[in-house]
């Protein structure tokens, strides 16, 4: 769980600022984000749509709940007729006692260095997931998946890449994070190409992918379904 204190007063210049904090946040791929919004001074209209889109960004990767501990009613009332429902509890102690469960924490990740042993270490570290998780039917899948991602982060990013796997609901969720700002593109590949048609292996294993920008770097995330789904 991550508790975010925001206090002083949110105005437009701010809100890139914001975003960015809690994109750094979600790398660590909590299972929730508590926004301490007590002293945090905001017109209510303007602060709806940008936590609305938090909110929503955080449930689409890495699947967080995005809570609010101290908000107005009148912050509240806003979001929600903005089409999102955030829950808020009286205090940030308030907020974790009620969200931390003290469940199984599905989510195991590892450092990897820049170099071809990369990938078989991200597919050893699956298969103990999937093995330990008992979605071991997800493995052949998931490890296409674990290897196209580390793999294109090692060549094209050439930094040090963190590998995170984790089960949320009923996906197999794959979180690669590199140092690079450079986003994948989709680029057509003929028939003698070795690389270019990573992407179009995620279209089709995948239940969703993205990508996600953190801080001077960012994550690309897939999402495999597994047979409890």
């Amino acid at each position: 769980m991550t508790v975010l204190h925001l206090a002083g007063r949110l105005d437009p210049a701010g809100v890139p600022d914001l975003r960015a904090c809690v994109g750094c946040c979600l790398a660590a791929e909590p299972d929730a984000v508590v926004l301490d919004v007590t002293d945090l001074s905001v017109r209510a209209d303007d602060g709806a749509q940008l936590f609305a889109d938090l909110r929503r960004q955080a449930m689409t990767w890495p699947g967080s709940t995005v809570v609010f501990a101290g908000a107005s009613p009148t912050l509240l009332a806003a979001v929600r007729r903005s089409g999102c429902d955030i829950a808020s509890y009286p205090s940030v102690d308030a907020a974790c006692a009620r969200l931390d469960t003290g469940g199984p924490r599905y989510r195991l990740r590892e450092a990897l260095p820049a170099s071809p042993v990369a990938a078989p270490v991200a597919r050893r570290l699956l298969g103990r997931a999937c093995r330990s998780w008992s979605v071991q039917d997800s493995l052949e899948p998931a490890e296409l998946v674990a290897t196209e991602l580390v793999a294109n982060a090692v060549r094209h990013a050439g930094s040090r890449v963190t590998f995170t796997v984790s089960l949320r609901q009923d996906d197999l969720q794959i979180s690669v994070g590199d140092d690079s700002p450079v986003l994948p593109t989709r680029r057509a590949a003929s028939a003698l190409d070795e690389h270019g048609r990573g992407l179009l292996m995620l279209d089709a294993l995948c239940r969703d992918w993205g990508m996600t920008c953190v801080g001077d770097g960012k994550v690309v995330w897939a999402k495999v379904p597994t047979a409890r789904a």
